[in-house]
């Protein structure tokens, strides 16, 4: 992905199935934690907050490749509360 890319390719075309793998990780590292494996557990939750820091920097990047400035900082206050969210999911 390269900084130029339009905002809406990055926000929909990547970022659909990024929360897709978000929501897989988030929900497998819970059952391996109700299991009784924490490590593991929280093994999977920094691989999902790898995978959300990934798509949040290609994102925040590409968010003034919009065609209203506006969306650049309603953009970029989603992707902060994003990855507020998903710290302390």
């Amino acid at each position: 992905m390269r900084q130029d890319e339009r905002l809406w390719r990055v926000w929909w075309l990547w970022g659909i199935p990024i929360a897709w793998a978000i929501s897989a990780l988030l929900i497998v590292a819970e059952s391996v934690r109700s299991a009784g494996h924490g490590a593991w557990g929280d093994g999977l939750d920094l691989a999902r907050l790898a995978v959300y820091w990934w798509w949040l920097r290609m994102a925040w990047r590409c968010s003034p490749n919009v065609g209203h400035p506006a969306w650049t900082s309603l953009t970029r206050l989603a992707l902060a509360v994003g990855l507020v969210v998903n710290v302390f999911a």
